[in-house]
């Protein structure tokens, strides 16, 4: 097992054990490491007040967790069906089945970035990576873009190589990202069973977030319509790998100077499709950041609805996505946006998802995936009228 590591000094983690928190288990001394070094397997559970820095946790057993998470890949198709079928539509994904749109672009480094994040396809001597990004509802049915659901952005970035956390996309590293710091859920049995209970119908989603005050209703309350997928921020979710040694969890948020949009008639039921096509059109930028743990009662991993607070976890400018003006209207341009597929488990080691909530996604976005008969690895612009792919 890969021994972690953290690249902060000895005097900080001093600092860190005087602040009460919980204890951490760090070598004694700071070791170097590669851009390659595979990260360490979930462990089983540690002993109360045990976790340690960028350190992740089976939910009971490591056995128990892999017959769970084949039992979820079941019941998400199983929802796919009953809640495309129950509405009249067609098989679609298991969650952000509507898009508003794709855009493609650059991922564009800060060459001043920190020391910290230089690593996978933050390295030394990447970028500028071109990139797809699509912008979506949450639910996995189609309804108007007025109703109570979550947003999300997913970002594709291509011919990205070395070792993967998964084989089924050769060249890719994927971000997905929703408009909520949080996901439903401590875990994924929760989020689960808000699925389950979402696709009942407002009502029973309602109800299932006041019997989870604390770990549910945070990332619900950010629920409400927004005026434009083009100006609001995102959010990782879980926790990931940065190296092999450092935890972190990553947000979007529209670059500097990005005048705010006035929403659309909300009674359009595609009002946020409409208002990113008119968006896309003059184009687009984010800025990416990344937030380390900063210890394990804070900035927990393996509870995935603790927010890690900007005092605690300072985001850390790491890059920009810029996408030029360009037309995302049409029929070709959706039946592509409607191809693609995106798993945070697509990407490089170095960038591996961490937590019990991501580890479930491995094999529900597989299932999901195959569940609709979907999926595409794009290596480009695809002819979208946009200038050949820059290299990395």
């Amino acid at each position: 097992m890969h021994t972690h590591v953290l690249a902060t000094s000895l005097a900080a983690l001093a600092a860190t054990s005087c602040a009460g928190v919980r204890a951490v288990s760090q070598p004694a001394a700071v070791a170097a490491v590669k851009p390659a070094d595979a990260p360490a397997p979930p462990q089983e559970p540690p002993a109360p007040e045990a976790e340690s820095l960028n350190t992740e946790y089976c939910l009971g057993s490591c056995a128990e967790e892999q017959r769970r998470f084949a039992l979820f890949a079941e019941q998400i198709q199983a929802l796919q069906t009953k809640q495309t079928s129950s509405r009249g539509q067609p098989v679609q994904r298991g969650f952000h089945g509507k898009a508003h749109g794709c855009a493609y672009g650059t991922f564009e480094l800060k060459a001043d970035r920190d020391a910290r994040v230089r690593f996978g396809v933050f390295a030394d001597g990447q970028g500028p990576w071109p990139v797809w990004v699509r912008f979506s509802n949450g639910v996995g049915w189609r309804q108007a873009d007025d109703e109570l659901d979550a947003r999300g952005m997913a970002v594709k970035l291509m011919g990205v190589t070395g070792p993967r956390s998964m084989q089924d996309e050769k060249a890719t590293q994927e971000f997905l990202m929703t408009n909520a710091p949080t996901p439903v859920g401590r875990n994924a049995e929760e989020f689960m069973v808000f699925a389950h209970e979402n696709e009942k119908g407002r009502v029973s989603g309602l109800l299932f977030a006041a019997g989870h005050p604390n770990t549910a209703a945070p990332a619900l309350l950010k629920t409400d319509p927004i005026p434009s997928a083009a100006t609001a921020q995102y959010w990782g979710g879980g926790a990931f790998h940065l190296g092999a040694h450092q935890a972190v969890k990553f947000t979007s948020k529209p670059c500097a100077g990005t005048a705010e949009r006035k929403p659309l008639d909300r009674k359009d039921p595609d009002y946020l499709r409409k208002d990113l096509q008119a968006a896309a059109a003059a184009g687009m930028c984010f800025s990416f950041y990344v937030q380390f743990q900063a210890d394990p009662e804070r900035t927990p991993i393996e509870h995935a609805s603790r927010e890690w607070k900007e005092q605690d976890a300072p985001p850390v400018h790491v890059g920009d996505l810029r996408l030029p003006p360009q037309d995302i209207t049409g029929e070709r341009r959706e039946q592509f946006c409607e191809k693609l597929s995106y798993n945070p488990w697509h990407g490089l080691t170095a960038h591996q998802p961490m937590g019990h909530i991501n580890r479930a996604r491995r094999f529900v976005y597989d299932a999901s995936r195959a569940g609709r008969s979907g999926g595409y690895e794009p290596t480009g612009f695809e002819g979208f009228d946009a200038p050949a792919a820059p290299r990395p």
